[in-house]
């Protein structure tokens, strides 16, 4: 009885050291840190501090608008001479043949810039006429331009005079407008000078 009291007694003792010896060994064994998966993702998500920051864009500045010109005069218009008049005149009458500027060389008359006189005149040759090749009103019919309208209503007023001292004088037909004279030869006629009048009526006088 006693004896296995004592035998009973070391048995658990060995087994209480075998225990403590178990209990020493796993304090030995290092422990692992627990793996934080909350961390992890943090970490993985977060973007690290040398990255790049963003370019700004900088906007761009509409151009300014066009200055607008200045109220600057239009040019004056050129005036108006006998030789536009006429070739006017002969776009419109289909028996207008030849146009021909009046200049000092072939002014038989000497009229040309004269005091009060014409400043401008062109001859217009008509298939109709007589005498095409004499260098006057009865070639045709001439265009005579003034420097004012008094001048021309001056030179009408002359020409009346002269055609009423009788047949040495060529009866004409006359129209004016503003500055500017056509005479037409009475020998083209009636419905002849109603062209010219239509044509002069339609021109372009500036």
């Amino acid at each position: 009885m006693y004896k296995a009291s004592i035998t009973g007694l070391l048995l658990v003792g060995s087994l209480g050291l075998a225990g403590c010896s178990s209990a020493a060994d796993a304090a030995k064994e290092p422990v692992s840190a627990p793996t934080s998966s909350s961390a992890s993702s943090s970490a993985a998500a977060s973007p690290t501090s040398s990255a790049t920051p963003a370019p700004t864009s900088t906007p761009t500045q509409a151009p300014a608008p066009a200055t607008p010109p200045s109220d600057m005069p239009s040019p004056a218009p050129a005036p108006v001479t006998a030789l536009t008049v006429a070739e006017q005149l002969q776009a419109a009458v289909p028996s207008i043949t030849l146009v021909t500027e009046v200049t000092e060389a072939n002014d038989s008359t000497g009229s040309l810039g004269q005091p009060g006189k014409y400043i401008s005149a062109a001859w217009i040759t008509d298939a109709a006429a007589t005498v095409p090749e004499e260098q006057s009103i009865v070639r045709g019919a001439v265009v005579e331009v003034f420097a004012s309208e008094a001048e021309a209503q001056a030179r009408l007023q002359t020409l009346a005079e002269d055609i009423a001292l009788g047949p040495a004088f060529n009866a004409e037909y006359q129209y004016l407008q503003g500055t500017v004279l056509l005479r037409v030869s009475g020998k083209l006629g009636d419905a002849q000078a109603a062209l010219y009048a239509e044509a002069f009526r339609g021109a372009d006088l500036g």
